[in-house]
């Protein structure tokens, strides 16, 4: 006897539209939220600059699991106002 459940096309099919269309609006760690915070709250960034952050951050959660120091620094590096010269 072979198991042939795993052949059929019912297991082979892609996600559906819905699963797609729903994607992450918020960092889903606690390192990653309280970042994406600090860059919503930011009084220098414009709009379109805090929703490139937010976009980067969720995206760096997906592939790294969570958000490392160095990319924290990065991201307040951007966010902060430069001290004086």
């Amino acid at each position: 006897m072979r198991d042939v459940t795993k052949t059929k096309p019912s297991h082979h099919q892609k996600a559906s539209k819905a699963e797609v269309a729903a994607k992450q609006t918020w960092p889903s760690t606690f390192e990653g939220g309280r970042l994406a915070t600090e860059v919503r709250d930011s009084q220098i960034c414009t709009s379109d600059v805090k929703a490139r952050l937010i976009r980067e951050i969720i995206e760096y959660e997906s592939t790294h699991g969570t958000c490392t120091q160095t990319f924290q620094r990065k991201v307040r590096k951007q966010v902060r106002p430069k001290g004086p010269s």
